[in-house]
This record gives C-alpha cells, sequence and structure tokens, in this order.
C-alpha cells in the first residue's frame, strides 16, 4: 500500500514538473531566467527527476518481484490441488471397488444363507426318513420275535 502511495506521488510529481515546462510554451511567452541561477535550478530539478526514476524504477522493480512470487505461489497451489484431486479420485475409485466388494460379498452370503435353507429342508427330510425307518424296522423285528416264538413253540410240540 505504502508503494502504491510513494509512486503515486512520484507520477503526480512528475506530472506537475511537466506541466510547469509545458505552461510557459503554451503561453507563448519564454521564461529566461538568470544563466546561473536556470544551470543551478535546472541541475537540482534534473538531480530530483533522476531519483524519482530511480525510485520508480526500484519500485517496478519490487513490485515485478512480488508479483513472480505470487505467479510461483498460484503455481504451487495449483499444482497442489491437482495433486488433491488425484488423490480424491484415487480414494473414489478405491471406495467403488469397496463398495463393489461388498455387494459381490452380500450376494454370496445370500446364497449361502439360500444353501443352508436348503440343506435345512433336506436333514428334515432325512430325520423323518430315518424315524420312519425306525418305526417300520421296529415292526419287522417285532414280527421276527414273534415268528420265532411261534417257532419255537411249534418245534417243542411237536
Amino acid at each position: 500500500m505504502t508503494c502504491r502511495a510513494a509512486l503515486l506521488a512520484l507520477v503526480l510529481l512528475a506530472v506537475a514538473v511537466a506541466a510547469q515546462e509545458e505552461a510557459p510554451r503554451a503561453r507563448g511567452r519564454r521564461a529566461r531566467p538568470a544563466p546561473a541561477a536556470r544551470t543551478a535550478a535546472s541541475d537540482a530539478q534534473r538531480a530530483e527527476e533522476r531519483t524519482l526514476l530511480y525510485q520508480l524504477a526500484d519500485a517496478q522493480r519490487s513490485l515485478g518481484e512480488q508479483i513472480q512470487q505470487l505467479k510461483d505461489r498460484l503455481d504451487t497451489l495449483h499444482s497442489e490441488l491437482a495433486t488433491g484431486e488425484d488423490k480424491d479420485s484415487a480414494l473414489e475409485q478405491e471406495i467403488k471397488a469397496a463398495r463393489d466388494e461388498i455387494k459381490g460379498l452380500y450376494v454370496e452370503s445370500s446364497s449361502v444363507k439360500q444353501q443352508i435353507d436348503a440343506l435345512k429342508d433336506d436333514v428334515a427330510g432325512v430325520n423323518s426318513n430315518v424315524s420312519g425307518f425306525r418305526t417300520f424296522s421296529g415292526f419287522f423285528i417285532a414280527t421276527m420275535i414273534l415268528l420265532l416264538a411261534v417257532i419255537f413253540v411249534l418245534t417243542i410240540r411237536r
């Protein structure tokens, strides 16, 4: 802010000096100061103008350097932003892959549940068959024992 104010003051001073030199020419008169006073005054004025010009050049250089530093910072921010975006897109891809894997595991677990339910039905069927077989084998054994008893009794009677 101070550099701008100094720059503005220097520009206004340069405009004022140029207006003072042009004013006598515009009126058609030439003011001719004494030769000794004119050279001393013009040397002092030239020295002031040179210092002003040097100050302007220094201010311009420093502003140029600041602008270059800002450009460098901006480029750095752009590269960091691009890196961050790349990381975000890679993370999104990983999340998408994880979601797909979770969906696959859910489908697989659902099919495993269906298989377990089918096996439960099969086990229930086998259990009913085994209990039916036990009942039938019990009747068969009882019939055999009864027949043996009858054969034994008939054999003893003869």
